[in-house]
């Protein structure tokens, strides 16, 4: 018996009984039809779509009208791309995404092999394991937490957030080199006094702690004593279309600084 066949012979999993395989060609129709449905609600007539998508996501125009005709799906980082560029919701276009995403995830601790102290403190709630969602191609790896906690540890949910890297050491030694940052993108007033913020200048990203003066202007400080303060008379948002490149723009209030202990 060839693998092939022994694969065949294997009894197929009960919890899989159903499910439509992510290339049927039904679910991909789906899928374009809800694509379409979407860009037409953005007022984009039916010609020109592909042109549209391959200019603002970055592919070519075969893989766009392929999406539109619902023979092929966008890799997750293409519809990641799709939300920014194009303003549509990558969740409304698969109607079993919640359980696309599960049937994908797997947990850091196997149910099976469960330490019943783990179990214990799980059940009562003392500790979550992590869950880990997983690309097919395995070129990425993402670790997932319960909406609760991003609410918890945010104050809110996870939209308008995007994550950076500290570079250089101007926030030393509170944030060190290297130090992943969660910017809140939709925070871009100054409101919070000596709060932390990404900054842009040009296409570069500083984080400075920022503190509104009662003249009008604002000090732009590092935690790094090596280096001075400095004062600004404005600030503008890295939303304003108008700003020039040489303003200083708010990318966002940094809310939170992952480090290891």
């Amino acid at each position: 018996m060839t693998v092939t066949e022994r694969k065949q012979a294997l009894p197929a999993d009960e919890s899989e009984a159903g499910k439509k395989p992510r290339n049927d060609p039904e679910r991909m129709k789906a899928f374009a039809q809800r694509l379409n449905v979407m860009l037409g609600e953005l007022g984009l007539p039916p010609r020109g779509r592909a042109r549209v998508i391959k200019e603002r996501v970055g592919v070519s125009g075969t893989t766009a009208a392929n999406w539109l005709r619902g023979e092929t799906y966008p890799s997750f980082e293409e519809l990641g791309r799709m939300g920014r560029q194009l303003g549509v919701d990558p969740s409304r276009l698969f109607d079993d995404s919640a359980e696309l995403a599960k049937s994908s995830a797997t947990a850091t601790f196997s149910a099976a092999k469960l330490p019943a102290r783990l179990a214990r403190l799980i059940r009562d709630n003392q500790i979550a394991p992590l869950t880990q969602l997983k690309t097919e191609n395995g070129e990425w790896d993402h670790t997932a937490l319960p909406n609760s906690i991003w609410t918890q540890l945010l104050g809110r949910g996870l939209d308008g957030f995007v994550l950076l890297h500290m570079r250089g050491d101007a926030m030393a030694e509170r944030i060190k080199d290297g130090t992943p940052l969660l910017v809140d993108t939709n925070d871009t007033r100054i409101a919070d006094d000596n709060g932390v913020y990404a900054l842009l200048l040009g296409d570069r990203v500083m984080v400075r702690r920022v503190q509104r003066r009662l003249q009008g202007d604002f000090l732009i400080a590092c935690d790094n004593p090596s280096i001075a303060t400095e004062t600004i008379d404005c600030l503008g948002s890295y939303q304003d279309d108008a700003a020039r490149e040489t303003d200083v723009l708010i990318l966002g209030r940094v809310a939170l600084a992952m480090h290891k202990l």
